[in-house]
């Protein structure tokens, strides 16, 4: 059986910030439990400067997290697999 190899959190914020994964969010339902979510609509900006947005995500309640890092780390499997 092969060893899993440990992510640093240098690498989860590195591939959160990847041009590729714009749009994603690290949801926090409230109750302890995270998620990466791809999944929703928000306002797409025409100019480089912050401004207001209003964001929805949807997240199935098979994809929580009890971490922030098993969010990201679910998130990082399933880009790989996808």
């Amino acid at each position: 059986m092969a060893e899993q190899r440990v992510i640093t959190d240098t690498e989860r914020l590195d591939w959160l910030q990847e041009q590729s994964h714009y749009g994603c969010g690290l949801i926090n339902d409230d109750t302890g439990h995270w998620a990466v979510s791809t999944d929703g609509f928000q306002y797409v900006l025409m100019e480089d400067a912050a401004c207001d947005i209003e964001t929805t995500f949807h997240v199935p309640s098979d994809e929580w997290s009890n971490s922030v890092r098993e969010a990201i780390d679910a998130a990082m499997q399933e880009d790989d697999n996808g």
